[in-house]
C-alpha cells in the first residue's frame, strides 16, 4: 500500500511540472569551492564530494570512450576494404594498449592514486585568473590531458 501512494504521489508531481529541465553542468567556481575543503580537511563532506566529481568524469569517460570506439570500429567493419581494415586494426590495438580514454587524449592508469589526479584537478583550478562561466567539465578535462598524456610505443 506504502508504494501504490509513492507511486501516485510521483506521477502527481510529474504531471504538475510544467516541463522537463537538463541538468545544469558544474560550474567550475562550484567545483573550487567543494574542492578548497580537500586542501584543509581532507575528509569532509565538500572535499569527498571533490574525488566523487573527478572519479565520475573518469569512469563517464573510460565508459562512453570505449562505447564510441567500439562503435567506430563496427561502422569501419560493414564496408571494409585493405585500408579500411588497417584503420580498424589501429584503433583496436590502441583501445587495447591505452586503454579507452586514449581517444579523449588522457590515459589515466591504474597505479595512478585518485588522490595525485583530484590533485592536479586543484591545480588546474589554481591556474585560472576568472572561472566565471567555466564549466568543471573543462577544467578536469584540462587537468587530465596536461599530466596524463598517452605514451606512444
Amino acid at each position: 500500500m506504502k508504494n501504490l501512494i509513492m507511486y501516485l504521489m510521483v506521477a502527481t508531481c510529474l504531471l504538475a511540472a510544467d516541463r522537463v529541465t537538463a541538468i545544469e553542468p558544474l560550474s567550475a567556481t562550484q567545483l573550487n569551492e567543494v574542492c578548497a575543503d580537500l586542501r584543509e580537511q581532507r575528509d569532509s563532506p565538500d572535499a569527498r564530494l571533490c574525488v566523487y566529481y573527478v572519479k565520475g568524469f573518469l569512469d563517464g569517460a573510460v565508459a562512453t570512450d570505449g562505447r564510441v570506439a567500439e562503435n567506430v570500429a563496427a561502422e569501419i567493419e560493414a564496408e571494409e576494404s585493405f585500408t579500411d581494415r588497417a584503420i580498424r586494426t589501429r584503433v583496436g590495438s590502441r583501445l587495447r594498449d591505452f586503454g579507452a580514454s586514449v581517444y579523449a587524449e588522457f590515459c589515466v592508469g591504474q597505479p595512478d592514486p585518485i588522490a595525485d589526479v583530484v590533485l592536479h584537478v586543484i591545480e588546474e583550478l589554481d591556474r585560472y585568473e576568472d572561472l566565471e562561466g567555466v564549466q568543471a567539465q573543462s577544467v578536469v578535462y584540462a587537468s587530465l590531458r596536461r599530466h596524463y598524456p598517452c605514451r606512444t610505443k
